[in-house]
């Protein structure tokens, strides 16, 4: 009975690899391999909890890995929870049919996926670890010498650290997650990432929700020279420079070391939860220091840079342009 059940999983993986789970075989791989307790299947998502691994132990790779890092309340597939866990199903799709097989494309869920929970969640060390365990074990399982990233608002910022490694001080405790992963990494990929903060995390925000912190949040400042509580508007009324704003963040952005060989950033200035047209202190939020290139969007929402632009990530991973 059991081996017949994975004969029939198998066959649905092999046709249609945006919907199912991650394979039995990259299953068996991650319990015998110590990743067991990560949980990286979210089975009790169902089918849209993970995707990602080989049909069979003998499958050739051939082409380099994408691992895809979803949003805060999303998740990895398509699910039936709201308009913000519609996951990466239009990006595996896109990439499965220009070749790719699911032992090339990886997903994991990393959050409970309840909107409702969205404002209490920050860059703490459970979260980024379990990450980078994932990132990790794909790249172990692939025998890959690199893997291609590709982030979506607070996966960007998650992303960033979980390949730039090191120290994270956060409420559930201080961590390190060891040493740089850039060097396994041939593009990175940030859409719609809120990499200086969020202006609407400015002022009373801050202490109210988690999620806009001054450690480990996106607390974007309150001032900037003579400028305050306006971090939105653009051009600003005065000059502007040296923004104090979250702890991790800085961090983040003063770390010389690059996401990965290539590096691309994508916003929307109709971005509709980042707003003001990604501009925070008169910079885009979403533009990765140090990109190769980046895209501006003129009417998508914030969901859309992810849903809707499937081409343009595989441009970015494959051709390295953007």
């Amino acid at each position: 009975m059991r081996s017949a059940f994975f004969a029939i999983l198998t066959l649905l993986l092999a046709s249609n690899p945006a919907t199912a789970t991650i394979t039995p075989d990259f299953q068996t791989w991650l319990s015998n391999n110590g990743y067991s307790g990560d949980n990286f299947a979210r089975a009790e998502l169902g089918t849209w909890g993970s995707t990602g691994g080989k049909i069979s132990p003998n499958q050739a790779i051939s082409h380099q890995p994408v691992i895809f890092i979803h949003g805060n309340s999303d998740c990895a597939l398509l699910s039936n929870r709201g308009p913000y866990a519609t996951g990466w199903t239009n990006s595996v799709r896109y990439f499965s049919n220009q070749g790719y097989s699911s032992a090339e494309l990886y997903a994991t869920t990393w959050g409970d996926v309840n909107s409702a929970n969205a404002a209490s969640r920050t860059h703490d060390c459970a979260t980024v670890q379990r990450l980078r365990r994932f990132v990790e074990a794909v790249l172990a399982y692939t025998k890959a010498p690199k893997v291609d990233i590709i982030s979506h608002s607070m996966g960007v910022t998650l992303g960033r650290k979980v390949v730039k490694g090191g120290s994270i001080h956060a409420k559930d405790g201080t961590c390190n997650i060891g040493s740089s992963l850039a060097s396994q990494v041939d593009t990175f990929l940030g859409l719609a990432g809120g990499n200086y903060g969020l202006c609407v995390c400015e002022g009373t925000s801050a202490v109210l929700e988690a999620t806009c912190n001054k450690d480990n949040g996106y607390w974007p400042g309150d001032e900037c020279g003579f400028n305050y509580l306006d971090c939105g508007l653009a051009p600003l009324p005065f000059p502007c420079s040296g923004v104090t704003y979250s702890s991790y963040l800085t961090e983040l952005n003063g770390d010389p070391t690059k996401e990965g060989d290539f590096v691309f950033s994508a916003w929307s200035f109709a971005d509709d939860v980042i707003l003001f047209g990604d501009n925070v202190w008169d910079q885009k939020t979403s533009l990765i220091p140090k990109s190769n290139g980046h895209k501006e969007y003129t009417d998508k929402t914030h969901m859309e840079t992810k849903e809707t632009t499937a081409a343009d990530q595989y441009n970015a991973v494959v051709n390295h342009h953007l």
